[in-house]
């Protein structure tokens, strides 16, 4: 997906909020400004959002000299999703279609995105407890056709504390009732609050399915970023589950040697740009099979 207006003025946002929490000099934080507004002068519009903000939340980390500004607002998240984890639990024992139940948990745990403006514990935790109740916008069938006719499915991540609702989609995928092999992906480096192989480990991921890294510190699934072994592995996995805004922008449209046999989209509609290229309002829960 090429970029809109309303892409750039969130980029900025998002770097702004970035250097505050790496550095607490105004000078830093003025030069990190510039240099996004510089940035995508030079890239324009034709640029895909996750390509231009992987450069400049790039240029974040080098700047403030802090790799990894968020890094206490992961294990956060992570925390916070694991103390409630049988509750989580439970609403998929008690629910008329546990089925379902899972893919709306797992869908609205990509509300934990610091790309975001106002993530806080309150609001994440309100969302997630609307998960069973919000507008879900997507053929759960065709999802369900799919996991059942994918031997092996390549997972996706997002982000830190989404993974842990993660956690709840690919222990039904293994269960007796799917029996699928699954291997989870995560980022190769940090950028935003994107999880990481240490976040997957955290949360206990790496206890029930293999995880690799990407190879890449990009947003999304950049292929030029990415490790030969990811490449292979997407490109020969019979179905891809790519969570989150960033897997949606970047592999809308993929290079035709990358092309997967079959990918599902799991994502909240965060901002008019996205629901609106989808069919959807803003903050559906959205499933597209492609």
């Amino acid at each position: 997906m090429i970029s809109s207006l309303d892409c750039v003025v969130c980029l900025q946002r998002q770097c702004l909020e970035a250097a505050r929490f790496a550095s607490s000099d105004p000078e830093v934080q003025r030069k990190i400004l510039e240099e996004t507004m510089r940035t995508y002068l030079e890239l324009g519009l034709t640029t895909s959002p996750p390509v231009a903000g992987s450069i400049v939340h790039r240029n974040v980390r080098k700047i403030t000299g802090n790799a990894d500004p968020y890094y206490q607002e992961k294990k956060r998240f992570n925390r916070l999703a694991l103390e409630r984890w049988d509750v989580f639990k439970k609403w998929i024992r008690d629910s008329s279609d546990p089925f379902e139940t899972t893919i709306r948990l797992a869908i609205a745990g990509n509300s934990i995105d610091f790309a975001l403006e106002d993530i806080s514990e309150e609001r994440v935790t309100r969302m997630i407890n609307q998960a069973t109740t919000q507008r879900l916008v997507g053929d759960l069938n065709a999802l369900r056709k799919a996991f059942e006719e994918s031997p092996s499915i390549l997972y996706l991540t997002d982000n830190a504390g989404e993974i842990v609702y993660d956690k709840l989609l690919v222990e039904l995928l293994i269960s007796p009732e799917f029996r699928r092999n699954v291997t989870v992906v995560t980022r190769g480096a940090p950028i935003i609050n994107d999880a990481l192989l240490e976040d997957a480990r955290e949360v206990g991921l790496t206890d029930i399915v293999p995880v690799i890294t990407n190879g890449g510190d990009g947003l999304g699934t950049i292929f030029d970023l990415t490790s030969d072994e990811f490449k292979e592995r997407f490109t020969s996995a019979d179905l891809v589950v790519a969570k989150g805004l960033a897997n949606l922008e970047s592999l809308w449209r993929t290079p035709p040697e990358f092309t997967p046999k079959k990918i599902a989209f799991l994502f909240k509609a965060k901002c008019r740009f996205i629901a609106e290229a989808v069919g959807a309002e803003t903050g559906d829960l959205c499933v597209q099979i492609r």
